[in-house]
């Protein structure tokens, strides 16, 4: 008897246990990783290619980090964004102060994971100065299943990359 009531109160514990890890406060490191999309694209001519977009996040703690965006678009147009981004809830919010065009928003680029994808969006294309004719950050998205980790030293190289680009 007492044996089952051991392994119950064991049990018990356990169970509680996953429900705190369930409910975890969310952290950069959960986004971190390289996400890529290879697919069919092409051009006004005719001529069909393939090309991958690529995603690119390194946390440089529980709340901030680096990422790097390559997407690419019809006709050879793309959309490519580095830079800083800190959590806010449970995404990742790259937010500039200035726009790089008078009159419109400064670019907001937010990042976060919804079920089996990782998701962006940048407003009311507010980074629209980043990409070519054809391309938008406009609620994009990839496979939570392209995801594969950084090596430590692609991380490494990553992070001084940055440092060495920052303003």
């Amino acid at each position: 008897m007492a044996g089952r009531l051991g392994r119950a109160a064991l049990l018990a514990i356990f169970a509680a246990g996953g429900a705190l890890g369930a409910a975890a406060s969310p952290s950069a490191f959960d986004l971190a990783g390289r996400y890529t999309f290879s697919f069919r694209n092409g051009d006004v001519s005719g001529a069909h290619y393939r090309t991958t977009d690529e995603l690119v996040i390194v946390a440089r703690d529980r709340t901030h980090a680096v990422l790097d965006i390559q997407l690419n678009f019809f006709n050879g147009h793309e959309c490519s964004l580095t830079g800083e981004a800190v959590l806010e809830g449970s995404a990742l919010v790259h937010r500039e102060t200035d726009s790089l065009l008078p009159g419109e928003p400064p670019c907001t680029f937010r990042l976060w994971r919804d079920r089996g994808r990782l998701r962006w969006d940048d407003g009311d294309n507010s980074c629209k100065t980043y990409c070519g004719a054809r391309g938008s950050f406009m609620d994009g998205g990839m496979a939570w299943s392209s995801r594969r980790p950084l090596s430590r030293a692609e991380r490494a190289r990553f992070l001084g990359d940055a440092s060495q680009n920052r303003p």
